[in-house]
């Protein structure tokens, strides 16, 4: 098993572009969002890759461009930078969408701050690297394995 950056520029049609006039035709692009997914080949990971974000995008929202990265490949080139500044969709902001939940209300259910569950949705806590406890919470919370979060 390897670990990808799975990438996707991302646009949004002039009809939920907010602040901005719109214009007939055209889509506006709204930047760039990325996954870690953890595969045996690249086709693996760009398949879950696909599956995770598109599954944590708001509404209007599309995916498009889509490439990957092994990262150790970007670590060996020194860009890791350049992927840390995009946006991460994690497992937990998927569940919770698909359970149609607020990140104050999924952590109310699970008895958290939210702040604990910004932090696992923004990429700066791995959900593996939180507290059993926690993460039993958040897995009982959203009616899941937990091993889904991981």
């Amino acid at each position: 098993m390897e670990q990808y950056y799975v990438m996707a520029d991302l646009r949004r049609s002039p009809e939920t572009a907010e602040n901005l006039p719109p214009v007939p035709g055209a889509e506006v692009y709204a930047g760039k969002i990325k996954a870690v997914i953890e595969a045996k080949d690249r086709d693996e990971a760009l398949a879950v890759g696909k599956t995770l974000i598109t599954g944590c995008l708001k509404k209007g929202i599309t995916a498009y461009q889509w490439t990957y990265m092994p990262v150790l490949d970007a670590q060996k080139m020194g860009d890791t930078a350049i992927y840390a500044q995009y946006p991460t969709a994690t497992w937990l902001t998927y569940y919770r969408i698909k359970a149609g939940l607020t990140q104050k209300r999924l952590a109310e259910l699970a008895g958290l701050n939210i702040r604990q569950v910004q932090k696992i949705e923004n990429g700066e806590t791995l959900a593996g690297n939180t507290t059993a406890k926690n993460l039993l919470a958040l897995a009982d919370a959203l009616g899941i394995d937990p091993h889904k979060l991981l």
